[in-house]
């Protein structure tokens, strides 16, 4: 099980932040019943579910009583665009607010345009990926960009971020 891999593995550090699994909606709706046996398990070795791909499927908000989700993420499908569409802001606000009526984050995927991530900052989301920020990469490539990241905070006494509304 996923749970003893991480107890095994994951650092002794006290203030390890833990780690965040991605679920599509589908799998949350045909394996409820798998992820309820697990879920607590899974929270005390510190590890905590998003949903992804939200809106894209035929989710019950039932499932939210019976499982807790540290995150949904917004499908690229309504992310994309959303400073233009309003019919895209608006699903965008509705997901971002389910989310945090829940005690959950909202993270936003598929984010291409300075535009869409001022939109949805605007909206309230509390974090994204895409494009925009960066391309998928290899592991050396990323250990390379955190590095880099690191030396900047460090010069500059402020948290390095790869997330900024005012990405340009």
């Amino acid at each position: 099980p996923v749970a003893i891999l991480v107890e095994k593995h994951r650092p002794p550090d006290d203030q390890w932040p833990g780690l965040v699994f991605d679920i599509t909606e589908t799998q949350v709706l045909t394996k409820t019943a798998l992820l309820k046996s697990r879920i607590a398990g899974l929270h005390q070795a510190g590890v905590s579910l998003a949903i992804d791909n939200f809106g894209r499927g035929n989710s019950s908000l039932g499932i939210f009583k019976e499982l807790s989700f540290s995150e949904l993420k917004i499908d690229q499908s309504f992310v994309r665009g959303c400073a233009d569409n309003q019919g895209h802001a608006n699903i965008c606000k509705s997901i971002i607010e389910l989310a945090h009526n829940f005690g959950s984050k909202a993270s936003a995927v598929g984010i291409e345009t300075s535009e869409d991530v001022r939109k949805l900052v605007e909206l309230g989301c509390d974090s994204g990926q895409g494009y925009l920020f960066a391309k998928p990469m290899t592991e050396q490539e990323l250990m390379s960009m955190v590095m880099a990241a690191r030396s900047v905070s460090k010069s500059t006494d402020e948290p390095a971020s790869a997330i900024s509304p005012k990405a340009e």
